[in-house]
């Protein structure tokens, strides 16, 4: 609430009991902000070339964190890779052994059930 509200508010009987005291007051506020105002702008200046050093200096080095950013993912992307092709190396070898080891246990046990066939079939054959 500034002092024209209480002007308003008590009309001319607050100037006629206090005279000049009113507008003094009001002039020593207004005086009061403009000085507050003037004290403030150094400050506000400071301020202001404070937030362009920084800005300054973000945009040198925000392109400098990009570009290792974009490095770092080009690296991770590079080793998945190499990863991703040991991985399927390894797989495509066990498969392969995988594979010989059934076969070989497939042509033993296919031998030892010939063998046992034979063996079957000779004490089965009747004797002449």
């Amino acid at each position: 609430m500034g002092l024209g509200f209480f002007k308003k508010l008590f009309g001319s009987s607050v100037k006629s009991a206090l005279g000049g005291m009113v507008e003094n007051a009001e002039s020593f506020a207004d005086s009061a902000i403009d000085k507050a105002k003037d004290a403030a702008a150094p400050l506000i200046d400071n301020v202001k070339d404070f937030v362009e050093s920084a800005k300054e200096k973000f945009s040198e080095k925000f392109p400098v964190a990009i570009e290792t950013i974009e490095k770092i993912v080009e690296t991770v992307k590079e080793k998945a890779e190499e990863c991703a092709d040991k991985a399927e190396d390894f797989a495509r070898d066990t498969v392969e052994v995988v594979n010989e080891k059934v076969s070989s246990f497939i042509s033993h046990a296919s031998a030892e059930a010939d063998e046992i066939k034979t063996k079957t079939e000779d004490s089965i054959k009747p004797v002449d």
